[in-house]
């Protein structure tokens, strides 16, 4: 059983088509899927699509390439509460390659990101685009919270300590391509109990599906294909470690997927 541990099946691209999508993700072996969220226009949408299909859960949380277009915090407190679905918040973070948003001002918007997790007592999904460094770590250490480094791109250097500090690390379909030696090696040495896959779908599609312009859930499977044979184990096995890794970290969704 593999997990999607990260897509956003509310994008159009995919929403107009999700029971396709859906199907075929089940022929390619991938049985659940957590939709994370990225602003408030999307979040009820998103909701919507986790209390309709049974193998799907959610998160709520502002991209932080989205904290301009507003947001309001007891709001997505009030739809944690009444919407069971969503066992995480995110994705949050820090956005230092579109940087439109001055760093000073990301960092108290993401403390209060950090601080609706911890007042719902729900992990976090971390979007940290160019901005795993001090600032990051500086921030997290104030809240203790559970969370995965969605995505991951950056260094092993940044990935031993994300580990060192309890972080799990998630691959997507970046770690396929090509150009990503440095992050296959990063991929090699993540300890079993720290690693997860994912798709971001409706981007990033991986190789060997790379010039189909929307990625799907179920091609989490390549990524998959591509991490096991870094670390030189059968996908079976990576399959388990993975779901394993998914349901400690998002512990809600073991009882919404009906699972025991």
């Amino acid at each position: 059983m593999l997990i999607d541990s990260h897509c956003h099946l509310f994008y159009d691209r995919i929403y107009d088509r999700i029971d396709e999508v859906l199907a075929n993700a089940k022929s390619m072996g991938v049985d659940y899927f957590l939709s994370a969220g990225v602003n408030s226009q999307t979040m009820l949408k998103n909701i919507e699509i986790a209390e309709k299909y049974n193998n799907v859960v959610c998160a709520v949380g502002i991209h932080p390439c989205e904290y301009k277009n507003g947001y309001n915090v007891d709001e997505m407190k009030t739809l944690v509460q009444e919407h069971p679905r969503i066992v995480a918040i995110g994705e949050v973070g820090l956005e230092y390659f579109y940087d439109d948003t001055p760093r000073n001002l990301q960092w108290k918007l993401f403390e209060e990101m950090l601080q609706l997790a911890q007042d719902v007592n729900l992990p976090l999904i971390l979007h940290l685009r160019e901005s795993l460094n001090d600032d990051l770590f500086a921030i997290l250490k104030h809240f203790n919270l559970p969370a995965v480094f969605h995505c991951f791109t950056d260094t092993l250097e940044s990935a031993k300590r994300a580990v060192n500090d309890g972080y799990y690390i998630s691959f997507s379909g970046i770690v396929t391509f090509k150009k990503s030696e440095d992050l296959r090696k990063v991929a090699k040495y993540v300890p079993d109990d720290r690693i997860l896959v994912e798709t971001d779908a409706p981007y990033l599609t991986p190789e060997p599906k790379r010039k189909i312009r929307v990625n799907e859930p179920g091609f989490v499977k390549y990524v998959a294909d591509c991490v096991a044979e870094q670390r030189d184990c059968t996908l079976e096995y990576l399959a388990e470690i993975t779901t394993n890794n998914f349901f400690k970290l998002f512990t809600k969704a073991k009882e919404e997927f009906g699972l025991r």
